[in-house]
């Protein structure tokens, strides 16, 4: 009887070592580490890019109302009465940002019999909208983590509308800005020429306690000082942790509820709808004690790395550095309505509007 006959040669299969396997999972590790900051940055990008347009818009609608009425909207004003004369501008330029049916649900109420209540820090009830409680996406940039279903607030913005470089006139009408209570700045008036002047910037809405976007009320003694020397307001704050200083120096003390910046888009109360350019992007506010549309400090910001972005008298849209050049800190501002240089270096000469600066590179 024969053997059995060999078919072929006989294979034998290996499975991966342990040592082989662990090689290929930190191979596919190293790989995710650096892809991971490359996507994030791309996304940020994308962001970033989405806010820039989104102050384009604001800078159109800015100059189509100029077009339609011959001047830019009052930073703080509208209907004189129930509180309708704190309507900030946002809801001014509402019409010229499709946002039209919303403007009609404010104007409904505020042209309804009887005068009724219409401050904008209530949620009113206008054909079944609620005006003050809107979100609206193109006032929001997309970089801000806020939730107002956890952090509060009403229909919030992380664009506000430049005040100057005066802390004393934030809240009267004699701001050396484009925008102040009552305003009627025409582009005319702009003697520094609309490229050089900024007409809105970003804000940040805070993320958590203490943090920028929060605003602090030293206390009443120490007001003077800290508006006549900003870098007091500046020091109330510790970059590296990202936070205020507590407690508050001086018996200080932050603004409550829902007094941040940002927080209502619909209201011209200074804390939410307005900033100075005294102090650099990212940098603490401050204000005077227990009064959220009083004179104030109040500093520009971002989530985007570096800076903020800002919308010039033109229309066109310049990120700026935290790092642009302020002047003198320590010194007191210049006086209202006047045409004396800012003593606030190249970012307080871009925050005013007739005062004859030369403005170089930013």
């Amino acid at each position: 009887m024969s053997a059995p006959r060999q078919v072929g040669p006989i294979t034998t299969r290996r499975g991966f070592t342990l040592i082989e396997l662990l090689v290929v999972i930190a191979i596919i590790a190293i790989l995710v580490a650096l892809l991971l900051p490359a996507v994030q940055q791309a996304r940020e990008a994308a962001r970033r890019s989405s806010c820039k347009n989104n102050l384009k818009q604001l800078g159109l609608a800015l100059q189509n109302y100029h077009d339609t009425h011959s001047v830019f909207p009052p930073g703080r004003g509208g209907p004189g009465h129930q509180g309708g004369d704190r309507w900030s501008a946002h809801v001014h330029l509402l019409p010229y940002i499709e946002q039209g049916a919303l403007y009609d649900a404010w104007m409904s109420q505020a042209e309804a019999p009887g005068y009724p209540n219409i401050r904008p820090w209530n949620e009113w009830t206008s054909g079944g909208t609620i005006p003050t409680g809107a979100d609206i996406n193109s006032i929001i940039c997309p970089s801000d983590p806020y939730q107002k279903n956890l952090m509060g607030g009403q229909g919030g913005t992380n664009y506000a509308f430049c005040g100057g470089d005066n802390p004393h006139r934030l809240d009267d009408r004699d701001g050396r800005g484009c925008f102040c209570r009552e305003s009627s700045v025409k582009i005319r008036d702009i003697l520094d020429g609309t490229s050089n002047t900024i007409v809105v910037g970003e804000i940040v809405r805070p993320k958590g306690g203490q943090a920028l976007g929060d605003v602090v009320r030293p206390s009443s003694g120490d007001w003077n000082s800290i508006m006549d020397n900003p870098s007091q307001c500046q020091a109330m704050f510790n970059k590296s942790t990202g936070l205020y200083i507590t407690p508050v120096p001086s018996s200080g003390e932050f603004t409550g509820g829902d007094q941040k910046q940002g927080y209502r888009y619909g209201d011209g109360g200074t804390v939410f709808t307005f900033f100075t350019t005294i102090l650099p992007p990212n940098s603490p506010s401050c204000m005077r004690q227990r009064n959220d549309s009083g004179d104030g400090i109040l500093s520009s910001g971002s989530r985007h790395s570096g800076g903020a972005q800002f919308c010039l008298a033109d229309g066109s849209v310049r990120f700026i550095s935290e790092n642009i050049d302020t002047g003198d800190l320590t010194a007191a501002p210049a006086p209202p309505n006047s045409a004396v240089p800012s003593p606030y270096g190249i970012f307080g000469a871009l925050g005013t509007r007739a005062n004859g600066e030369v403005i170089g590179e930013f």
